[in-house]
């Protein structure tokens, strides 16, 4: 698998993963902030390859928490073989660089906070409904990353 900078020729295939990760991971009505985000990109921003197919996307940005990752996902199908894990491990080695000493943060949904709390991250609040109806948002930190 190869990580590299998204590029605008890779806007319908992150599209495509985001739409397959409906309803479960994303509410239908975060596409449009999702398209936006990326014809609007400024802050780092990568795609996964694998066998010439985009498998995963995500990035991070510093806000005034911190760094936090952003619209990380993986291809329904290829959830749990270890993408998102590479993925996560891939933007924290970034960081550690860029930003060595802010802590990391995430707002995430309660299906995915069982899988960042074994990356490292502690969940500091949650918000019942915070995305929609059954979405929960939690907010997760973990501490700056050392390179």
């Amino acid at each position: 698998m190869d990580f590299r900078r998204y590029q605008t020729a890779d806007y319908d295939a992150c599209l495509e993963i985001f739409k397959g990760n409906v309803p479960k991971f994303f509410m239908e009505a975060e596409q449009a902030e999702y398209s936006l985000d990326l014809k609007n990109l400024d802050d780092p921003y990568y795609v996964a390859e694998q066998d010439g197919l985009i498998v995963a996307a995500g990035g991070y940005c510093l806000n005034a928490k911190g760094v936090g990752l952003t619209w990380g996902m993986v291809r329904r199908e290829l959830h749990g073989q270890g993408i998102g894990r590479a993925l996560v491990q891939f933007r924290l080695a970034r960081i550690a660089e860029d930003y060595p000493d802010q802590a990391v943060y995430i707002d995430t949904s309660q299906h995915t906070r069982p899988f960042y709390e074994r990356m490292g991250f502690t969940a500091e609040s949650v918000e019942t409904d915070g995305y929609g109806p059954g979405l929960h948002k939690v907010l997760m930190k973990r501490p700056p990353v050392s390179p």
